[in-house]
């Protein structure tokens, strides 16, 4: 299972006029991830145009840092499926899976900017951008892993090239 991240808005508040305040949910992601081995991160955040990849590892726990396996490639450096141009940060996510040759494996995204994934995305985990991933969004990301596991077995290994 991959989980697209994105940072404002998820792991902190959007905006974020507190420095103490960034990545403080971060430890709740942990927390939510921690039965399942098997769920990997892309980082899908902005963050990602103005920071190198050991950048954007630094400030999350060692717990979150060590699932991280990419980032998704940027909206302009590609020409993605016509109808996802309207929703760019979706058209990243299945850009990578492409890249990665993942296509039809289970993916979720936790985002703040639903109107950047197709209406109804069943793969969306929407965050309040003022409240990030609090425990409202912890109870759907928890409920969207068990269910998936639960059909799919928990020793079902992704391979990634």
């Amino acid at each position: 299972m991959i989980i697209f991240l994105d940072f404002d808005g998820v792991l902190h508040p959007e905006p974020c006029m507190d420095e103490a305040l960034l990545f403080e949910n971060a430890p709740r992601l942990a927390d939510a991830l921690a039965p399942y081995l098997r769920v990997f991160l892309v980082l899908s955040t902005a963050w990602r145009h103005a920071s190198n990849y050991e950048q954007l590892l630094a400030p999350l726990p060692p717990l979150l840092a060590r699932r991280v396996i990419g980032v998704t490639p940027n909206f302009s450096d590609f020409l993605p499926d016509p109808t996802l141009i309207p929703y760019r940060r979706q058209a990243e996510c299945m850009r990578w899976m492409l890249q990665n040759r993942l296509q039809g494996q289970a993916w979720l995204a936790l985002d703040d900017r639903p109107s950047e994934f197709v209406p109804y995305c069943e793969n969306l985990i929407a965050c309040h951008p003022q409240t990030g991933f609090d425990e409202s969004a912890s109870a759907r990301l928890s409920s969207a892993l068990a269910r998936h596991f639960d059909r799919h077995g928990h020793n079902v290994d992704l391979l990634i090239d």
